[in-house]
């Protein structure tokens, strides 16, 4: 692994504190930007279309567009790296340190309040249509900053990330494929080391020289924000990239290089929260998809339609339906199959001799119990995480490409309304057009999604080769390929039935 931080120039800029509080700040600024400029504003008077903000306003269009789609792009590359530079990330580990700094309790230290926050905000999506609307985003936006706030009173460190943050459990996922990693030069210089500064916090004296003259101050060491020992990680999921670390290691025994693709993808990865969290993230992507294939989403959502009928509840009632179904139901459904095949491999018939007496089976040891439902799923989900972040690439990139060409008029009327009428009503000015052509466009995707489909099949050979006796690698391989296949068909399909058939 090449270490990156063996660059001079790269170290000095990624070892400076300052690079990443200018950076830090900056994204601080541009969100109060949206959240000032999206306040009071939902629609314009006189217009019957009822979001015609929607592209046009900074909120909308920075938020949903290139905030929300843009980290996708960085996880690819840089698995959690974006967390290290989020305003609301910092802003809750700054204020945690005038606050009572209480451990978050262990009901709390998994991924289950952070997945029932994503199935809030997918009911906020569907009752409120939120992404739609300026002033329904900027209030999205301050009450995150609300709650980073509050809940840096409480607890210490970035515990908002951890609680109420998807982004950054998807972008954790996501991380144990990205082709970067930070880890120890060498384990036995972390062993003997004695200090610990790497992640003992504290004060420290720290020295700036401008010319001649020099100011020392006694400030605090920048420690892990998320309580993580370099030597120990076995992956990148809970890395933020934020060098801390090797800021602070006096040995010089910290790097942060290229990998081998898939390094982190081995049995036991997933955690029971976090299968449960990849469950509701393979629901809303492969819902998401769906929109632009009428006879899939007809198939998807006929159910809860049904059941929604059925009770006699209108729409807040199926969408309610709906979520529940999407976020839970269905993603079980997909990887069911494969479920099944790992469960009936596993199942062993064998000649016996006579049955033991009791006093034989009591004296012999137990049988070693297999994988329970959730951690079976966990392994099952494993090679699926490529196939979902290029799904995922997928739709920001079909977002993107629609509609980044709307950025300039964004940035000349922040609030929306003069570039609405100007395009819509009065047509001074043209529709903004996609930045790749279609028929470029939907080779691009196909291209994607085929290479994710290899890419997790690939990993589920490698994640079999690791199973150590949990089950036999042939079933294994037999399960894992099942659920990436029927989950990649889905995406492959609707793509051509979206930009092929039409």
């Amino acid at each position: 692994m090449r270490d990156l931080l063996a660059v001079r120039w790269l170290r000095r800029l990624l070892l400076s504190p300052w690079s990443w509080r200018v950076l830090r700040l900056g994204a601080l600024v541009v969100l109060l930007a949206m959240i000032a400029w999206g306040w009071h504003h939902h629609g314009i008077p006189g217009v019957s279309v009822k979001d015609p903000l929607m592209y046009t306003n900074l909120a909308t269009h920075l938020f949903w567009v290139w905030w929300m789609m843009g980290i996708v792009f960085v996880a690819l590359l840089l698995g959690r790296a974006w967390c290290a530079v989020c305003p609301v990330g910092w802003l809750n580990e700054l204020v945690s340190r005038l606050g009572l700094q209480r451990a978050l309790p262990p009901w709390l230290r998994n991924f289950v309040p952070v997945t029932l926050t994503l199935v809030v905000l997918q009911l906020a999506v569907y009752f409120f249509t939120i992404h739609r609307y300026p002033d329904y985003t900027a209030i999205l936006m301050a009450l995150m900053l609300l709650l980073a706030l509050l809940v840096g009173l409480v607890f210490r460190k970035r515990a908002f990330c951890s609680l109420f943050c998807p982004a950054g459990a998807v972008l954790g996922l996501y991380a144990r494929v990205a082709p970067f990693q930070l880890r120890v030069k060498e384990a036995a210089v972390c062993a003997g080391c004695v200090g610990k500064e790497c992640v003992s916090g504290g004060r420290v004296w720290s020295k700036v020289s401008f010319g001649s003259a020099m100011l020392y101050w006694h400030g605090r060491r920048r420690d892990c924000p998320v309580e993580l020992v370099p030597a120990e990680l076995r992956d990148s999921a809970g890395c933020q990239l934020c060098l801390h670390c090797a800021q602070n290691c006096p040995n010089d025994n910290i790097q942060m290089g290229r990998r081998s693709w898939l390094a982190d993808l081995y049995p036991g990865g997933l955690s029971a929260s976090e299968s449960f969290f990849f469950l509701v993230l393979t629901g809303m992507l492969t819902a998401n998809f769906s929109k632009v294939y009428v006879d899939l989403r007809e198939v998807i959502f006929w159910l809860p339609q049904q059941a929604a009928a059925l009770l006699g509840w209108q729409a807040g009632g199926y969408y309610l339906l709906a979520t529940l179904w999407v976020t839970l139901v269905l993603p079980v459904l997909l990887l069911l199959p494969g479920l099944l095949v790992l469960k009936l491999g596993s199942i062993r018939v064998a000649s016996a001799g006579p049955p033991p007496s009791l006093g034989e089976m009591q004296d012999s040891p137990a049988p070693a119990g297999r994988p329970g439902f959730w951690a079976s799923l966990g392994m099952l989900a494993l090679p699926c995480i490529p196939l979902v972040l290029t799904a995922h690439l997928v739709l920001a990139l079909v977002k993107v490409n629609a509609k980044a060409a709307f950025l300039p008029y964004v940035l000349l009327d922040p609030t929306g309304v003069k570039s609405y009428l100007a395009m819509n009503v009065m047509q001074l000015v043209p529709q903004p057009g996609i930045l790749i052509p279609l028929d470029i466009l939907k080779w691009l995707i196909l291209l994607l999604l085929l290479a994710g489909l290899g890419i997790s099949l690939l990993a589920a050979r490698r994640v079999s080769g690791r199973l150590g006796g949990l089950y036999a690698s042939r079933v294994y391989l037999g399960a894992a390929g099942l659920a990436v296949g029927l989950v990649g068909s889905l995406y492959v399909a609707t793509v051509i039935r979206w930009l092929f058939i039409r």
